[in-house]
């Protein structure tokens, strides 16, 4: 008996020993963060209901969740402050569905418009007159929202060239002109022809409804010299955001903001469209340069029926042949990116 007991002792120190391991293993296990994740318990950093359709806020409020909602939608959820950047929800049948509509966000302060495209700020106005929020965005832009049903007074109008701080409880927002991404036309067309010919035609219905949306937005052409904003978000403890919904060239204006803030914590920046990886990798490059994060997370990458998604994975393994120290993250829809907000650049390095 004491030959067993002895045994049955020694065997539930393993297992402890184990089980501890699991937690916090030597080696870059990616199951970890799973069960560290899971073992905190905290539904702000591991469901997949978004905080402005009802979900919990980080327990911590020094934690910032970040979720991707398609193309260059993402929310950020801080310390009771929810930030929805870009509003196309509500895409049609011919895309992958979301999880969620746009009359299911009841709960926004901020929405920050990258560019009036209608795949950028097709739901701005009836998510911002149902919540209240403060919709930011380019001239062009906001003169197409203010055609549609929302209180002139939760627009604000940016230029992004400079002098324009945005401030709200707890973070502040920049807005910089960017430059909308003009892909090469050799390389769209012949893509498009390719689709036409091989995937299935839209029926009536879905054309007549993605006309539907697409009067929610603008083609103005202003859009690509004039109507892209990036946004530098700057959280009260000094943890910085870029949000960048085109894969445009990086312009004067980005290159003087970020020669006089060094560098960004998170990259949340939008995959040129131009299809071949070659191309998209190298735009990535240069923005990655730009912005120098300590993490970068792709956006705009998904695609309609069709299922041209443009690969991240390209992307990564050229960002990281150049700077191995750089972490590529990419989620499904809604999927929640927590950060300890705490741990910032601006603090390493003392400023």
């Amino acid at each position: 008996m004491k030959i067993i007991h002895r045994f049955f002792f020694g065997a539930m120190i393993l297992v402890g020993i184990g089980c501890a391991a699991s937690l916090s293993s030597p080696v870059a296990d990616p199951r970890a963060d799973r069960e560290r994740m899971s073992a905190t318990d905290d539904p702000g950093c591991t469901a997949s209901t978004l905080v402005s359709t009802g979900g919990a806020f980080p327990r911590d409020s020094r934690t910032l969740a970040i979720r991707w909602t398609g193309y260059t939608n993402y929310e950020l959820a801080y310390d009771g402050q929810i930030i929805l950047l870009d509003a196309h929800f509500d895409r049609g049948s011919m895309f992958p569905p979301l999880g969620f509509t746009a009359a299911d966000v009841k709960r926004a302060n901020v929405i920050l418009l990258g560019h009036g495209h209608l795949d950028h700020m097709s739901d701005a106005a009836s998510v911002g007159a149902r919540t209240g929020a403060i919709v930011v965005g380019a001239p062009v832009t906001t003169d197409k929202l203010k055609t549609q049903a929302i209180d002139p007074k939760q627009i604000r109008t940016v230029t992004g060239r400079g002098g324009e701080l945005l401030e709200f409880p707890g973070y502040k927002i920049e807005p910089i002109l960017g430059r909308h991404g003009e892909p090469p036309k050799n390389v769209t067309e012949a893509f498009d022809n390719a689709l036409k010919a091989t995937a299935p035609a839209p029926t009536k219905e879905q054309i007549a409804e993605r006309n539907k949306i697409r009067e929610r937005g603008t083609n103005d052409p202003r859009v690509v010299t004039e109507g892209t904003i990036a946004y530098l978000i700057t959280l009260d403890n000094g943890f910085r955001i870029m949000f960048r919904d085109s894969g445009g060239v990086i312009t004067d204006y980005e290159k003087a903001a970020m020669a006089r803030i060094g560098r960004v914590d998170v990259a949340l920046v939008a995959v040129s469209a131009s299809f071949l990886h070659t191309l998209t990798s190298q735009r990535a490059l240069e923005h990655v340069r730009a912005y120098k994060p300590d993490v970068y997370v792709p956006g705009h990458h998904d695609a309609p029926f069709n299922g041209l998604w443009r690969a991240t994975e390209p992307l990564f393994q050229m960002i990281k042949d150049e700077n191995p120290n750089i972490i590529t993250v990419s989620r499904g829809y809604r999927e929640p990116i927590c950060f300890d907000t705490e741990n910032n650049i601006q603090r390493r390095q003392g400023r």
